[in-house]
């Protein structure tokens, strides 16, 4: 390239700019259908009444009521519903939904696929959170299409209905770039961990199907894939022969997702796409990569818990934590709900949990493994690890004034041995469903919650050697929620120390501990 030619100045100047996120760019936060017939849903949502630990924790009796539309609304409302709006002076508008979002920026889409139901015809259909209905988008049952899919999965072929959640994926990575691919599954995460603990609640069995072969559910939904694509099915209830799969598809409505300009990020579009089950021989080997995990220990007599209900009702992330103990009891009842077996294809348990206890009654200050099948804290380090806290948790203060921080944790080598690239998506979903069941737990314990992003490899090095060779997937902070609660500055000793250092300063002297260096 000759001097004269100033492409690589320009292209390089360009790359390497400063700028707030775009919000020209930004895309909306429901995907639409306009025209399309719609089903209203209950404008008075039933409450599901059953304590929330028993519900997260999957121990519930089953109901002899068959599933309808009454049953249907509330396991989309308390999952991904819009719980209440609020006017703020400096925002305008905002819009709370019943599970948490990284940047609150909603990526997933939730979709029913039923036959006949009390209430709700036979149909695909997209739910509206903001217009608290069902838009209509193919008439018939479809639901040996699914069956299809996921090479005759019983639960999938035995159920009424199943809900199918997909990502938006420019909704994540626009704030987020490509990170944002990890933070969907975080989010669809917590939409299941509220989904599996209604079902609980309701009396319906419920199961994460990630197993099925993605071209067939997309084009089933009418989804671009490299826009929005699906992610996992959850048939909901049992007792209905399997009809056959409807074939040829018509073409279907694609709705409307506001998505005019993005930026692409091959890392993102590499993965999924190598990630994906391309035939139902695919999907066989992966149902064959299963594994059946240990039942997690009996759980204990634990406190009182609120009612489902009205816990996401009013559940929040905590922006501001105060520096008080945790209640004894209220950390061991939390992680013996949390930690129980995920209803999924896959067989759950890829997932070990690390804490740093900074406040609890009853638990010295340290560091600790949790064993679900022991139903026990192992200590790994006793002593005040506030600051550590704060700076693993990308330099912020509710790291270092919450009464504990959850690390998820997985053996990525491992899964993906067993699963391929899928194992990546499960993952990050499982972690984000225990991430989501952390919050509706101590919420309904009078606590307060919220999920961080993180310096991943320093909290690998920092739990080591126990976690030598496994990835932090997502973490939160449990605690008290400060009277005052708002964002405060914060900046660690380590975070300054790592400034130092990287400025030149020498090390001689100082007692700087190897996982600082990760």
């Amino acid at each position: 390239m000759p001097n004269s030619d100033t492409s690589a100045a320009l292209s390089f100047h360009d790359a390497t700019k400063l700028n707030y996120i775009s919000l020209s760019t930004k895309p909306p936060l429901y995907k639409s259908y306009p025209g399309l017939p719609t089903v209203a849903l209950p404008a008075e949502m039933p409450s599901p009444e059953a304590p929330t630990l028993p519900a997260v924790g999957g121990v519930m009796s089953e109901s002899p009521d068959p599933l309808d539309l009454a049953a249907v609304a509330q396991l989309l409302h308390y999952s991904a519903g819009l719980i209440r709006r609020s006017t703020l002076r400096t925002a305008g508008e905002v819009h709370y939904r019943a599970a948490a979002s990284a940047g609150a920026l909603y990526p997933i889409e939730l979709y029913v696929v039923c036959g006949d139901l009390p209430g709700l015809a036979a149909g695909l259909y997209h739910y509206s959170p903001s217009g608290n209905s069902l838009s209509l988008l193919r008439s018939g049952n479809f639901r040996g299409n699914l069956a299809a899919a996921t090479a005759g999965h019983p639960s999938v072929a035995d159920a009424p209905a199943t809900i199918v959640c997909s990502s938006v994926f420019w909704r994540s990575a626009w704030k987020y770039r490509e990170r944002g691919y990890r933070y969907c599954y975080w989010d669809n995460g917590t939409i299941l961990a509220n989904m599996t603990a209604t079902a609980n609640a309701l009396g319906l069995s419920a199961e994460i199907v990630a197993g099925f072969v993605d071209s067939e559910v997309d084009a089933l939904l009418g989804l671009e894939s490299s826009s929005e694509a699906t992610f996992c099915l959850v048939p909901i209830g049992n007792g209905s022969p399997t009809p056959p799969a409807v074939s040829p598809l018509d073409a279907v409505d694609a709705g409307v997702l506001g998505v005019e300009r993005r930026t692409e990020y091959p890392e993102t579009s590499t993965l999924h796409a190598g990630s994906v089950l391309a035939n139902t021989s695919d999907v066989a080997r992966w149902q064959n990569s299963a594994h059946v995990r240990k039942d997690s220990a009996n759980a204990k007599e634990g406190p009182d818990s609120a009612l489902l209900g009205a816990t996401i009702a009013h559940r929040g992330s905590t922006r501001r934590f105060a520096r008080e103990a945790m209640p004894t009891g209220r950390l061991e009842a939390l992680l013996a709900a949390c930690t129980s077996p995920v209803p999924a294809d896959y067989g759950g348990g890829l997932i070990d949990t690390y804490l740093i206890v900074n406040a609890a009654e009853g638990i010295s200050p340290g560091t600790y493994f949790y064993s679900p099948e022991e139903g026990q804290l192992q200590l790994l380090a006793e002593g005040e690890f506030r600051e550590e806290a704060g700076h693993l948790c990308f330099e912020q203060a509710l790291g270092a004034d919450a009464s504990a921080v959850a690390y998820f944790m997985a053996d990525l080598d491992s899964i993906l041995s067993r699963f391929g690239n899928r194992g990546y998506r499960i993952a990050q979903l499982e972690a984000g469903i225990m991430g989501g069941r952390m919050y509706l737990a101590t919420h309904s314990m009078g606590l307060g919650a919220t999920g961080m992003t993180f310096y991943d490899e320093a909290v690998t090095a920092f739990f080591s050697p126990h976690a030598a060779g496994k990835s932090l997937m997502f973490l939160v902070g449990l605690g008290i929620t400060h009277e005052r609660n708002q964002v405060h500055p914060f900046r660690s000793r380590i975070g300054i120390l790592k400034d130092s250092l990287a400025r030149g300063a020498g090390a001689q002297g100082r007692d700087v501990p190897d996982w600082l260096y990760a």
